[in-house]
């Protein structure tokens, strides 16, 4: 792989702290962006501990700091990850989901502008699809939304097929991811939150619907998913998918760990982490990922489960 410079937003959070590590590892030139909000600060050590590298302590909807930034760093390609990703968080301030989603996409891009960049990828979500009980299809499914944080992200796709409009030298791609599974979690989605209270009672747990259908993806391979996409996408404007194809419940994530744990876990509904409109399942085709860097990321989640418990004390099987 060619050494470029590589700017990455949201750098510090659960997706970036990845990307960023792995760009150090292929001996790319980092700046990381990150105003550490919900990011974490030792997340950045593969940047911080080396004079190669530059971190930037700037909120995305600052537009001239970032102009600034970005001029003197002249990247080659842009990573934006930063946003509000955490949906019950998106829904309970959807001022805030849309200023940070929307509002600081379209600083970003404008204050890019003149720093001579060539690729910009945007993390966009699965969330922008319709219900649908099949594979979701980049080219067949289609967008809506069923939250505030699918709208935002809808709502970001659009901001980029408008700069490709205006600037069609660059490179853009819109990847839209799904359920993140791995360390280095900042959000407490629904496998922190499980083992959050395993750690106070490891026979029992207080959920919302383990019903729904997700398709989890490693984090560690999204991360070298997004960077294949920038360094190998030939297309000018790409739309894809980044997920593994494989969808499992909720249920069979407590089944798992179960199994990991060598013990069963009563599970109790509680209404008040019940949403008021939920997804039955979301699980992408992986086709066009596959086309376009030669491979998809795996689903692997009992072994991933198995490393997050041992990481955090529990005795396992």
């Amino acid at each position: 792989m060619k050494q470029k410079k590589w700017c990455v937003t949201g750098a510090a959070g659960f997706l970036g702290s990845h990307v960023i590590e792995q760009l150090v590892q292929k001996d790319q030139i980092v700046l990381a962006i990150d105003d550490l909000s919900w990011g974490i600060e030792k997340h950045l050590d593969p940047i911080l501990k080396s004079k190669s590298h530059r971190f930037a302590k700037i909120d995305i909807r600052q537009e001239q700091k970032m102009e600034e930034e970005l001029n003197q760093f002249k990247p080659d390609c842009i990573v934006h990850l930063a946003a509000l990703h955490y949906i019950p968080e998106a829904i309970k301030n959807p001022t805030l989901a849309l200023d940070i989603n929307v509002r600081g996409t379209q600083s970003i891009l404008k204050a890019a502008r003149n720093s001579g960049y060539q690729t910009f990828f945007f993390a966009s979500t699965g969330d922008v699809y319709e219900k649908s009980d099949a594979d979701n299809d980049e080219s067949k499914t289609l967008t809506q939304p069923y939250n505030i944080y699918g709208l935002s992200k809808l709502f970001g796709e659009g901001l980029i097929q408008l700069e490709h409009s205006q600037y069609q030298d660059k490179k853009m791609v819109v990847g839209r991811i799904y359920n993140l599974i791995g360390p280095r979690e900042t959000n407490p989605h629904i496998i922190p939150e499980i083992i959050k209270q395993l750690r106070v009672d490891k026979n029992k747990l207080s959920l919302g619907n383990i019903w729904p259908t997700r398709d989890y993806v490693p984090v560690n391979e999204c991360a070298r998913a997004i960077i294949d996409l920038c360094d190998k996408t030939a297309e000018p404007l790409t739309t894809v998918n980044i997920a593994t194809g494989v969808g499992q419940s909720v249920e069979i994530l407590i089944q798992q760990i179960e199994k990991i744990l060598g013990h069963p876990i009563a599970v109790e509904k509680d209404p008040s982490k019940v949403r008021s409109v939920e997804r039955a399942r979301l699980v992408a085709n992986v086709a066009q990922l596959k086309k376009l860097i030669g491979w998809a990321p795996t689903s692997r989640v009992e072994s991933i489960l198995r490393e997050l418990l041992q990481s955090e004390g529990f005795k396992t099987l």
